[in-house]
């Protein structure tokens, strides 16, 4: 049930949520107001109350004036830009667990990332404590020195030469090269029925990626613990809750960065390429 509703007090008729709604399913017949004949067809994706410049549309029990104003809060091309550049991948991470409070702000928002046919299928998986981290870990390091002692791997897989690093910097000098020491991880999967689901992951991450950095949270894309929970141990996926109908996109190690960067850095022209005639 929708429950589309339209406040008749405050809609102009102006047909911006006609001509906005994706899949075509509201209309409007001369002097009503809009309707959805065929909910059935609907995206579920709330164009028609974004749209809206007089916040006359409800739908989904969603009240527009619950929702933000975009008109005064969106970020600057400056500081969008600044954001992006400025980035970094940390690897020095404090000890300490973030508050539960900001874990789930922050996995709300990335929630709010593009997905295909409006799926919204992305599952974030994360870990709260630092205990739970550092029980994973361990547990991951020793199964890595199980995988290396037993397994015949192909030397050249660069896969087993990282692991194979890694081990040794854990068991040999106590430094962690897979989870970087973060205090928390963080894994996006999707059922593997939807149309896109490894893509809409990567989004949902990118979007995760950027939001932390504006709330003094570091980041790191992982590959090698992808490798550690959907490669090499995928038991471990499913003991942190992953189901098993979920394809796994990336991973990440997040928490409060031990490292202050002062600047952003230099990097050569992009590759570009611009096509002006077809």
């Amino acid at each position: 049930m929708l429950n589309f509703k339209i406040n008749e007090e405050l809609c102009i008729r102006c047909g911006k949520c006609i001509t906005d709604c994706p899949p075509m399913c509201i209309s409007m017949q001369e002097g009503d107001f809009p309707v959805i004949q065929d909910e059935n067809n609907c995206m579920l994706c709330q164009h028609c109350l974004a749209v809206c410049p007089t916040g006359a549309i409800s739908i989904m029990g969603a009240d527009p004036a619950d929702s933000i104003e975009l008109q005064y809060e969106l970020p600057t091309a400056h500081s969008m830009e600044t954001l992006i550049k400025g980035r970094r991948s940390i690897r020095k991470y404090k000890k300490n667990a973030l508050d539960e409070k900001i874990i789930t702000r922050l996995l709300e928002t990335a929630f709010h990332a593009p997905t295909g046919v409006n799926a919204q299928g992305v599952l974030f998986t994360a870990t709260t404590t630092a205990e739970a981290t550092e029980k994973l870990r361990k547990e991951i390091y020793a199964k890595v020195g199980k995988l290396l002692e037993n397994c015949d791997y192909d030397k050249d897989d660069l896969r087993f030469q990282y692991m194979n690093m890694a081990y040794k910097a854990y068991t040999n000098h106590n430094v962690d090269v897979i989870l970087r020491g973060a205090p928390h991880i963080l894994i996006a999967s999707a059922p593997k029925t939807i149309p896109l689901p490894k893509e809409d992951c990567i989004i949902a991450l990118s979007t995760f990626d950027l939001f932390a950095q504006t709330m003094g949270v570091g980041t790191l894309w992982n590959g090698m613990l992808k490798w550690c929970v959907d490669d090499f141990f995928p038991e471990l996926a499913t003991r942190l809750g992953v189901p098993e109908d979920h394809e796994i996109g990336y991973c990440m190690v997040f928490g409060s960065p031990a490292v202050q960067y002062k600047r952003t850095v230099q990097r050569k022209p992009g590759a570009l390429n611009f096509v002006n005639s077809f």
